[in-house]
């Protein structure tokens, strides 16, 4: 199984994005729904079903998780070379609507409006983070961790973590900036409460 296929991305700060999202889209929230001081937490996990197995496949994340971070930086300095009139709540769920309806031809989905898996998705998710940080005018940065080792994890975190890697990406500038010890404490914390389908 490709790497890339085997993944899995998630934002899980703030706790509430999912709803936010939802919200958005159905006209009950406006841009921006992120607010300037609130932080903003991304992750990718690699090798969510097979592992990191190899030198190969480590090599492979290094890559992936470099094109994803060039990626979101590209995205970002689109947003800020954009109008700021272009960030507005029409543009922005227009967008995620459209989204939407893709999801429901790529999957066959009956119901169009399948507001968990929109709110859910990688590419709105993505533009979500994208576009408040460039909104706000922050810094962000990205770090990637592992493949872990049972000892360096808790124990209930282990069966999604071991042999795993994970980049994180925060709206601060580097992982001094953040209000925890860890960059991966609001990650574990998350995975203790939510299933990952492995």
């Amino acid at each position: 199984m490709s790497i890339a296929v085997d993944s899995y991305m998630g934002m899980i700060l703030p706790e509430d994005i999912s709803k936010r999202i939802a919200e958005f889209i159905n006209g009950h929230q406006n841009f921006p729904f992120i607010k300037n001081n609130e932080l903003t937490c991304i992750f990718y996990l690699y090798g969510k079903k097979s592992k990191i197995n190899g030198e190969n496949q480590l090599k492979y994340v290094f890559d992936l998780a470099t094109r994803t971070v060039a990626n979101m930086s590209k995205d970002i300095e689109m947003y800020d070379n954009s109008p700021k009139t272009r960030m507005n709540s029409e543009f922005t769920r227009n967008k995620y609507i459209n989204r939407g309806l893709q999801i429901a031809v790529e999957k066959r989905i009956d119901d169009v409006v399948n507001e968990i898996r929109i709110s859910n998705d990688p590419v709105i998710l993505s533009d979500c983070f994208a576009q408040h940080v460039s909104y706000h005018e922050q810094e962000y940065h990205f770090q990637i961790y592992g493949p872990f080792k049972d000892t360096e994890l808790i124990h209930d975190i282990q069966r999604e973590l071991v042999g795993r890697m994970v980049m994180i990406g925060y709206n601060k500038k580097d992982k001094e900036s953040l209000p925890f010890h860890h960059p991966l404490i609001p990650l574990y914390i998350w995975l203790r409460d939510h299933q990952i389908p492995l």
